[in-house]
């Protein structure tokens, strides 16, 4: 008799393509007056995006790697770090990987494509 796996095992590794670039982490959360934080449109926008190009599929393991390179358009600017928040909260947010915490190795990179800005993202269990 075969052994079923888990429903929310997941997969070892995925790849997609998120068609836009993150935003930085200085466009990522804003500051009320009283001290509250919330999180921008282009913030949640980005979360979105990576929940639908994800297509829901899920990681699970006890670590992970994640590999990410941001294409940049036209005009676009932004430090390799300040993307790296927002793109491993976005996966934590859309279920891709149950925390981001688990997240031991990073590997992001930053290139230019005039007419196709995106985000091209690998999360694999290590």
């Amino acid at each position: 008799m075969k052994r079923q796996p888990k429903p929310d095992a997941g997969e070892k590794s995925i790849f997609f393509t998120v068609p836009f670039v993150p935003p930085s982490v200085n466009m990522y959360v804003r500051h009320t007056r009283l001290g509250h934080h919330y999180l921008t449109e282009e913030a949640k926008t980005f979360y979105e995006a990576v929940w639908v190009h994800s297509a829901r599929r899920k990681v699970r393991g006890k670590q992970y790697e994640v590999t990410a390179t941001i294409y940049l358009g036209k005009g676009q600017k932004g430090d390799t770090d300040n993307f790296a928040k927002v793109i491993c909260d976005g996966l934590e947010k859309a279920g891709v990987i149950d925390s981001d915490a688990k997240i031991t190795a990073l590997h992001l990179f930053k290139q230019r494509d005039l007419l196709c800005p995106r985000t091209a993202i690998l999360v694999s269990v290590i």
